[in-house]
């Protein structure tokens, strides 16, 4: 074990302490398919809203969940536009001095002065880590927060396209990637999409990877049902279009290299030689992979 792996299980082992029994899924894992959920899921924008956080209603099989978006910089409607989706139990709008959100590390001082940047925050992710947590206690809860990210995406996308914005670029890291690829998989409208440190096979990261340790042995124990709710590497790979620069760490033992990397055979795969935590904090490493595409959607 090297030492981006050893700082990955560490983190876990401690989040694992901190949890005690508000594990994810310890009290349900019924729900539907993810896929069938996003397919589900009706959302609605009016128009995008500059100058303040703009919360929003999603209506979905699994309920009803709130999320919010934030127009950060805009440069008009000849620049392309980046929507950016942060990682699990982040606080995406909090720009203080000591924030350490991905979105404020990424692009508060370095941002791209010629795109249009908007942050979407999903549910639950307006509270403490411990509510969110607890919130997850039931994988409904899990798969309509996703559905609800991506659906957010779709809106966003049909508002900026009457704008006639030349491009559209979605982007997320970890719990992000996750949804930019299950919009790519049920949507598909964005030009390019750039998902770090995710992939298409979700159930099986709480089944088999190190997060196995933050889910409740229950949910464990139905390895099956996790994989057939959360996985959608078929619908993923379905999509032939050469629209996706998805960013991998090779020590990661949350979103295992090789377990996820077979979603995206075909495409410009690129690999950091971290784990998931140092790779998460490797902050110019990350801001170059997004300015790489954003440049090549825009050549």
């Amino acid at each position: 074990m090297n030492r981006h792996e050893f700082v990955d299980v560490a983190t876990i082992s401690i989040t694992r302490m901190l949890l005690r029994n508000s594990k994810f899924f310890s009290r349900s894992v019924s729900g539907a398919p993810i896929g069938d959920v996003v397919s589900g899921t009706v959302i609605d924008t009016e128009g995008i809203r500059t100058g303040s956080v703009q919360e929003v209603s999603a209506s979905t099989p699994v309920g009803e969940f709130q999320a919010a978006y934030l127009v950060s910089q805009w440069r008009g409607q000849d620049a392309p536009t980046l929507l950016y989706h942060h990682g699990s139990g982040e606080q995406p709008f909090d720009f203080g001095r000591f924030s350490s959100n991905s979105f404020h590390r990424i692009f508060g001082t370095n941002a791209d002065r010629n795109v249009n940047l908007i942050a979407l925050r999903a549910p639950f992710h307006d509270r403490s880590n411990r509510e969110y947590i607890r919130a997850m206690g039931d994988l409904e809860n899990f798969i309509g927060m996703l559905a609800t990210s991506a659906a957010l995406i779709e809106a966003l996308v049909r508002q900026i396209r009457e704008t006639r914005c030349p491009d559209i670029l979605a982007a997320g890291i970890s719990l992000g990637g996750w949804a930019v690829n299950l919009h790519r998989a049920y949507y598909g409208s964005v030009d390019r999409y750039i998902p770090v440190f995710a992939g298409a096979r979700l159930g099986e990261m709480f089944v088999s990877s190190i997060y196995r340790k933050v889910t409740a042995e229950a949910a464990r124990a139905n390895p099956a049902v996790l994989r057939t709710m959360l996985d959608f590497e078929e619908a993923f790979t379905d999509v032939t279009a050469d629209d996706c620069d998805p960013l991998l760490a090779r020590y990661d033992r949350i979103i295992e290299f090789e377990t996820q990397r077979t979603a995206y055979e075909g495409s410009d795969l690129s690999v950091l030689g971290k784990g998931h935590v140092t790779g998460s904090l490797a902050t110019s490493v990350l801001r170059t992979h997004i300015q790489q595409s954003i440049a090549k959607t825009c050549e």
